[in-house]
């Protein structure tokens, strides 16, 4: 069963991995690179669903030997089925902004530079946590929380700037903020999702949940 594992997880990273590179592409698209392709975002989102579902079967096919396994056995492939889950919906949401950015070039039309920042931090922590995966690591664990902070503000100052004066705009501008609005709300779930993933780490690793007070007692360490 830990060889059967171990290679479970190796095709958990290597979905994780696709992931990365959709949020690569994603984050060329909303700078602008000439080298940034929607296409290619899009065929990534082909192969990081049926991933997704070749890892479910292969979870579902190893828990009918549950009997034979111990208890962080049993958490890791529960878990493990969830953070698939998640990093599909980190996919999904990817192909959403990419797409927006593509239309906001085609019509060019600037994109907030808070989008830009989120977008930036949300790949990073995409990154952060396949390490964390692989690493079952509590304490880094803990970072990525810490780290959402930072998404969490960039959401709320670009949601009050673009909805500050919405009543005011004109048909066509405030389109165009509902757009970017959805966008801001697409890496706010992205970072969200980041966050589930690493709880659930910390859950295989420790067997315990990850509790707002173990959060507050990391960050006053840290300051």
């Amino acid at each position: 069963m830990k060889e059967s594992l171990t290679l479970l997880k190796g095709d958990v990273i290597a979905m994780g991995r696709k992931v990365d590179t959709t949020l690569g592409e994603m984050n060329k698209m909303l700078r602008r690179e000439a080298t940034a392709s929607m296409a290619f975002i899009e065929q990534q989102e082909e192969e990081i669903n049926s991933a997704c579902h070749n890892i479910e079967e292969k979870c579902l096919d190893m828990l009918l030997e549950k009997d034979s396994m111990n208890a962080k056995e049993i958490r890791t492939l529960v878990s493990i089925t969830i953070i698939i889950a998640k990093l599909e919906r980190i996919a999904d949401h990817a192909n959403r902004v990419a797409k927006v950015a593509d239309w906001a070039k085609e019509e060019d039309i600037a994109i907030p530079q808070e989008l830009i920042e989120m977008a930036s931090v949300v790949h990073q922590m995409a990154k952060d946590i396949l390490i964390v995966f692989l690493t079952d690591s509590s304490e880094k664990a803990k970072e990525i929380l810490n780290r959402d902070n930072s998404v969490d503000y960039l959401h709320d100052k670009l949601s009050k700037e673009l909805l500050g004066d919405l009543g005011d705009q004109d048909r066509g501008n405030a389109q165009l903020r509902a757009q970017f609005l959805f966008c801001n709300r697409f890496l706010e779930r992205m970072g969200d999702a980041c966050v589930s993933i690493a709880k659930r780490v910390y859950f295989i690793a420790t067997g315990e949940r990850l509790k707002a007070s173990a959060m507050d007692i990391s960050s006053q360490a840290k300051g």
